[in-house]
C-alpha cells in the first residue's frame, strides 16, 4: 500500500510518462499522432511524448505527429463527440475549432441545452428531498401533539395549547405537500424533457 502511495505521488507530482521506453523505442509518430487526435487529447501532447521519450534518446518527429494527428482529428471533432462531452460536463475541445468542424460545435450546443436541463433537474430533486424531509419531521410533531390533544391525563390547557399548535401544523403540512406534489410534477416535466432531447439527438445521428 504504501509502494501504491509513493508511485501515486510521484505521478502527481511529476505526471506519470505518457508512453514507456519500448514504445518510445518503436513509436509510429504518424501513427501516435493519429490515436491522440482520436483519443481527444490535443496536439500539445507530442510535448509530453517528447518528455517521456526524452531518456530513450527518441525524440518526436513532429511534423509526423501533425500530420496523424489532423488525419485523427474528424474521427473525435463529432457532432456525438461534441453533445456528449457537453452533456457531461466537459469543456469545449479547442483542437475542434468551429470552422472546421461545425458539426462538433452543432453537437456540443444541444449537449449544453440537456447538461443545463440536467443542472436544473440536481437543484429540483435536492429540493424535493428537503421539502420530504420537512414533512416527515411535521408528520412527526403532528402524532405527537394528536397523542397529547387525546390525552386525558393532561389538564385541559394542554390538551387545548395541543389542538391549537396541532391545527397549525396540519395546515403548514398540506401546504408544503402541496408544493411537494408541484415540485414532483416540475421534476417529472424535467426528466421527460431530457429523455425527449437525447432521444431526438440519436435519432438524428
Amino acid at each position: 500500500r504504501r509502494l501504491t502511495t509513493i508511485i501515486l505521488m510521484n505521478c502527481t507530482l511529476s505526471g506519470c510518462a505518457t508512453m514507456s521506453p519500448e514504445e518510445c523505442l518503436q513509436a509510429n509518430w504518424e501513427e501516435v499522432g493519429y490515436n491522440d487526435a482520436a483519443g481527444g487529447y490535443p496536439v500539445s501532447r507530442s510535448a509530453e511524448h517528447r518528455e517521456a521519450c526524452a531518456e530513450t534518446g527518441v525524440s518526436v518527429d513532429f511534423e509526423l505527429y501533425r500530420h496523424g494527428y489532423s488525419l485523427g482529428l474528424p474521427y473525435y471533432c463529432t457532432r456525438e463527440t461534441g453533445f456528449e462531452t457537453a452533456d457531461h460536463g466537459g469543456d469545449f475541445a479547442s483542437q475542434c475549432q468551429r470552422q472546421q468542424f461545425p458539426e462538433y460545435a452543432e453537437g456540443f450546443s444541444e449537449g449544453n441545452e440537456v447538461y443545463v436541463l440536467k443542472s436544473e433537474l440536481r437543484d429540483l430533486e435536492t429540493l424535493i428531498d428537503d421539502r420530504s424531509a420537512q414533512s416527515e419531521a411535521l408528520l412527526t410533531q403532528i402524532s405527537q401533539l394528536r397523542i397529547a390533544r387525546d390525552n386525558p391525563e393532561l389538564s385541559s390547557e394542554t390538551r387545548r395549547e395541543a389542538r391549537y399548535q396541532l391545527t397549525q401544523l396540519e395546515s403548514l403540512y398540506s401546504e408544503l405537500n402541496q408544493d411537494l406534489e408541484s415540485l414532483q410534477r416540475s421534476r417529472d416535466a424535467l426528466f421527460a424533457e431530457i429523455s425527449s432531447l437525447n432521444a431526438a439527438f440519436y435519432r438524428s445521428l
